[in-house]
């Protein structure tokens, strides 16, 4: 596991964030933009650090606010 990814498990403890959703994320920065993981690792972090993270986790499957 590289440095930027431990750094973005431990944003998702502080921030109660599961890591399975954040692993998608970011294999999807992998896979379908050809991103390093560092940088898909970096780009998340920023989402956290931006309020993105938090916004996202606040609307339901139904795409209504919780």
């Amino acid at each position: 596991m590289n440095e930027f990814r431990k750094k973005l498990y431990e944003m998702c403890d502080k921030t109660n964030t599961r890591k399975s959703g954040i692993d998608f994320l970011v294999n999807y920065y992998i896979e379908s933009l050809h991103w390093s993981e560092e940088e898909a690792c970096k780009y998340a972090l920023s989402l956290f650090k931006n309020g993105t993270i938090q916004n996202i986790k606040l609307i339901g499957k139904d795409g209504q606010e919780l």
